[in-house]
């Protein structure tokens, strides 16, 4: 085994002359070896102490001080600029470091064949929060949390849980329930749509609440539901929405990121009502989008970095909606006058039975007939 020797310490070839003086030349060069032999045995005693305490454990004064700020890292499957919800994440994050003072570092661009080893390093480095931005992370985090119980991890859209281990979802059953009611208060026709993305258990879940909302707020409203296979495709989901008009619909959602512009483009051509979805997007179409909903993954990092450096974790599998502030609606804008009071009233009062708890909407990720 190669020996380590700190840079500080030199060892000189030249006998001590002292030595030299009181010895003959066989005895003096029998002391000289014996003393290079047990310094050397010294200093590889010092060199492995000092590599075990440096990979496995944090000083023992910065975790008794408590001045260390908080290290947090973010793994990323795209670009952290790539104006979506990798870009939203980043920017909780910043805002995190702005108002916690934490230590923040991210990695983008991961493959799945690559996230266990990019959790892993982050863990050896004495990281105290990770996330990893989709369920992807959720297998490798489940193993890489047994091997650093001090650490933990928090998977979006995960369904993975353990002592230091939380998977978050965002809640946007509860959102788009409203909108689905605020649809069929504001149909004339009796019937109302839902374009959105592939038909997958998240995705499933707001448009099924959406149905939910529409019938609950008028048991005869008939709901149109098409599921499209891209997010990105304006023109397939702008055919869906064609085909929902054609059949009488005169209001319609989405939840099909880019390509539900489609949907609300269709509306506008038709002189018919949408629903936007994520964002306030009534600058797409003023005379078109009633109402939006808002939320953003950027906020749930705040609010679990927040939670940390009080020296909370909510480990398990959690769900961050209008009561924890990630979900809210956007404004009416010039619609404002032109919705009843009373049904904006209504809207108001089962947002504010969501947030008490009193209204709980169900999570359906099955379609229902």
């Amino acid at each position: 085994m190669k020996e380590a020797r700190p840079d500080n310490i030199s060892i000189s070839a030249e006998p001590p002359q002292a030595i030299c003086k009181q010895t003959g030349g066989k005895d003096m060069k029998r002391i000289v070896a014996l003393m290079l032999v047990a310094l050397c045995m010294l200093l590889f005693l010092v060199g492995c102490g000092q590599e075990s305490t440096q990979s496995d454990t944090p000083s023992q004064s910065t975790e008794e001080s408590g001045s260390a700020p908080l290290k947090v890292a973010l793994c990323l499957t795209g670009p952290a600029n790539d104006g979506g919800w990798c870009q939203l994440a980043y920017d909780g994050l910043t805002a995190s470091k702005d108002q916690y003072g934490i230590d923040f570092s991210y990695t983008e661009n991961l493959q799945t064949t690559d996230m266990e080893a990019a959790l892993t390093d982050y863990a050896a480095q004495g990281y105290d929060l990770i996330f990893g931005l989709g369920f992807q992370f959720g297998d490798p985090a489940l193993s890489v949390a047994s091997k650093y119980p001090d650490t933990h991890f928090i998977v979006f859209e995960g369904s993975v849980e353990a002592d230091n281990v939380l998977s978050c979802k965002i809640s946007n059953e509860q959102s788009r329930y409203l909108l689905g009611y605020l649809a069929a208060r504001l149909s004339e026709s009796g019937i109302v749509g839902f374009v959105d993305g592939p038909a997958q258990p998240s995705i499933i879940k707001p448009a099924e609440a959406f149905k939910l909302g529409a019938q609950t707020a008028n048991p005869d409203t008939q709901v149109l539901i098409t599921y499209c296979e891209s997010f990105t495709d304006v023109a397939l989901a702008k055919e869906a929405a064609i085909a929902m008009l054609d059949q009488g619909a005169d209001v319609i959602g989405h939840g099909a990121n880019t390509a539900g512009t489609g949907a609300i483009k269709a509306c506008e051509e038709r002189g018919k009502l949408a629903m936007g979805a994520a964002a306030d997007q009534n600058s797409l179409a003023p005379d078109t989008v009633v109402c939006s909903d808002m939320y953003s993954f950027g906020d749930v990092l705040l609010y679990i970095v927040g939670n940390a450096v009080d020296g909370k974790f909510e480990n398990g599998i959690r769900s961050y909606g209008f009561a924890e502030g990630i979900i809210n609606l956007a404004p009416y804008h010039s619609f404002e006058d032109r919705i009843p009071q009373d049904v904006k009233d209504e809207i108001e009062d089962l947002k504010q039975q969501i947030i008490d708890g009193s209204l709980v909407i169900p999570v359906i990720e099955t379609p229902t007939t």
